[in-house]
């Protein structure tokens, strides 16, 4: 009996994680955030709604990517790509690589 339970319980904390890591976007740090576009919309993400980043922003992400929310002026290349899927939220925060594209540095799910 307590084997079948252990094992019940094995099969529902799997599923759970499986669950979860579905609901988790599937990045990779230091990738360009192109590839990183790529697979989001794969997994079904879209860039998030009302985003309008102005020229200057766009030269300084050096991409035409939907989901560009904004950009620093600091000069350290900080751009934010903001998605959305179902009820979620994704930020993605990127710096600038060897060949003046973005990388992927960080992101928050929210």
């Amino acid at each position: 009996m307590v084997a079948l339970l252990l094992s019940l319980l094995t099969v529902v904390i799997t599923a759970s994680q499986a669950a979860l890591s579905a609901d988790q976007p599937q990045l990779i740090p230091k990738e360009p955030i192109q590839r990183a576009d790529q697979r989001l919309r794969g997994q079904g993400w879209q860039p998030a709604q009302g985003l309008n980043p102005d020229p200057l922003e766009r030269h300084l992400a050096g991409n035409q990517l939907a989901s560009l929310s904004a950009c620093s002026g600091t000069g350290q290349g900080f751009c934010r790509y903001d998605y959305q899927r179902g009820g979620m939220s994704l930020a993605v925060v990127t710096i600038p690589g060897p060949n003046a594209e973005g990388l992927v540095q960080s992101w928050s799910l929210r």
